[in-house]
């Protein structure tokens, strides 16, 4: 899928699955493991419930944050990056057409680094929209862009059981997993998470950090694979 422009009014309303040449979508490799991600938070109901479970299943996951959230939640940011998760950055307020592109990706930065002393690595557009010139801004700004490979399709609120059906008909040795945190009530991520989890873990797969999932890619001569040395 070489075309990356989304502009139209009505393709900005929801994630879409991307695989995108030049971003982090996946690792190559026949390794069985994979890595959660979650979007939108930190948010001050849901993503404490969702620590508890990543906690008592003994997973780290890696959390793309907005910097608007990280300045409400600057305590559960520290709490999350104390608990051993990776923290990505996903804009400041969440504007699709991210027309401050680089100001909000440093204003996130600057949020997350205030809370927590890290720095942010990884940069995931809302929605997943991103242009060509945006793709290249981002890459000479120093992070790297991850998109992901399966769609939870939690941002739909269709049911625990279908977010449940919506990983595990779709995994795959290597993939990156969206999920939610925050930008709504995460009633049905949460009561679905440990459910994927065990389902994962049955099937024999290891789940992972971003960072640690790069490490498993065996197309070490690929671009993407430079950029994330």
């Amino acid at each position: 899928m070489g075309v990356i422009i989304f502009t139209t009014a009505t393709s900005l309303t929801a994630p879409s699955l991307v695989r995108i040449p030049g971003t982090y979508y996946m690792a190559h490799t026949q390794e069985k493991v994979v890595a959660l991600t979650f979007d939108d938070g930190p948010d001050p109901i849901d993503t404490p419930q969702v620590l508890e479970i990543l906690k008592e299943k003994e997973v780290r996951a890696t959390f793309f944050v907005l910097g608007q959230a990280v300045k409400d939640n600057p305590r559960l940011l520290k709490r999350l990056a104390n608990e051993g998760h990776e923290i990505g950055n996903h804009s400041y307020d969440h504007d699709y057409k991210q027309q401050r592109l680089l100001k909000e990706i440093s204003q996130t930065d600057d949020e997350v680094y205030a809370a927590t002393g890290i720095h942010t690595y990884f940069y995931r557009p809302p929605g997943g929209f991103l242009s060509k010139a945006q793709l290249e801004s981002i890459k000479k700004n120093g992070h790297v862009v991850a998109l992901w490979s399966v769609d939870s399709k939690d941002w739909r609120n269709p049911g625990v059981n279908q977010i449940v059906k919506n990983v595990m008909n779709n995994v795959f040795p290597g993939a990156i997993i969206l999920m939610h945190d925050g930008g709504y009530h995460r009633t049905q991520t949460v009561k679905a998470l440990g459910l994927i989890i065990d389902s994962l873990k049955r099937e024999g797969y290891r789940i992972v950090t971003l960072s640690e999932l790069k490490k498993f890619d065996t197309e070490r001569n690929s671009e993407l694979n430079s950029e994330l040395k």
